[in-house]
């Protein structure tokens, strides 16, 4: 049968990641996106919880990757 968007997603091997992968992903410190749950800035970036266990999905890291470098590029060449 036909594949939905979100199926192919979920089969393109959505890896959870700990605080620690996702913010070596984007380049920050875990810490900071801690503090970021906590404060609740950039809520574009999700973050998930299952019982007391918080993670991010992959795909979730890199589409606030892609947006935070379109800020932040905008922001240079002014």
């Amino acid at each position: 049968g036909h594949q939905n968007m979100d199926d192919i997603a979920a089969a393109n091997n959505d890896r959870e990641l700990t605080t620690k992968e996702a913010a070596s992903l984007l380049g920050l410190s875990p810490s900071t996106l801690r503090k970021w749950r906590c404060t609740h800035e950039h809520p574009e970036l999700t973050w998930r919880k299952r019982f007391r266990h918080v993670f991010y999905l992959e795909s979730d890291v890199l589409e606030f990757k892609e947006l935070s470098t379109k800020i932040s590029s905008n922001e240079i060449y002014i």
